[in-house]
């Protein structure tokens, strides 16, 4: 299942794909679940694969401006995942939110094994192609100007959506509110 939103704040673009998780396409995960996510008595039911599409290639073309880049979208992605984590938790499911900077869980025990989430990518979505090295991805549409982020979860995909299309909302929502209340305010 794959959704495209537009970020309110930039007009970019942000997809969210939710698969379930194939065992086959995923053995070291599940090989290696104690050392990547030792609270987890068993691998997860879906992968949640998020792009957020950035304002400039994510190249090597200029350090500086990508790093800034980066951050701001990993901010998003904390907001989101933080969000994410909290209402699959009010509902009993449990959730991880991996950091794309360290590959480690945010919520979970750290392990003694990261997360490659360019691997990730090359294992369960064929549209994305992996930058030799395993050091970046190319998105099918926006090229190199695109930061991958991924979640899990133990729900299924069904209950996955359901949560997720409540935050996109919400944060939505709080975008065009502050966006009106910015616009309309006297200084």
């Amino acid at each position: 299942m794959k959704k495209t939103f537009i970020d309110e704040d930039t007009k970019l673009n942000y997809e969210i794909e939710i698969k379930n998780f194939n065992s086959a396409k995923n053995e070291y995960i599940v090989k290696h679940l104690k050392e990547l996510l030792p609270d987890w008595l068993t691998y997860p039911q879906t992968i949640i694969f998020l792009f957020f599409q950035c304002k400039y290639p994510l190249n090597g073309s200029n350090l500086p401006q990508e790093q800034l880049e980066k951050d701001r979208l990993l901010l998003k992605f904390n907001q989101l995942g933080k969000e994410f984590y909290y209402q699959s938790k009010k509902q009993g499911i449990l959730s991880e939110i991996i950091c794309p900077k360290s590959g480690f869980p945010q919520y979970s025990t750290q392990g003694t094994q990261i997360f490659s989430i360019p691997h990730l990518l090359d294992r369960n979505l064929s549209s994305f192609q992996v930058k030799s090295g395993q050091c970046g991805i190319i998105h099918p549409l926006w090229g190199q100007a695109v930061y991958p982020c991924i979640m899990f979860s133990m729900g299924n995909i069904t209950e996955t959506n359901q949560i997720l299309s409540k935050i996109v909302s919400i944060m939505s929502l709080n975008a065009l509110f502050f966006h009106f209340f910015h616009r309309n305010q006297v200084y």
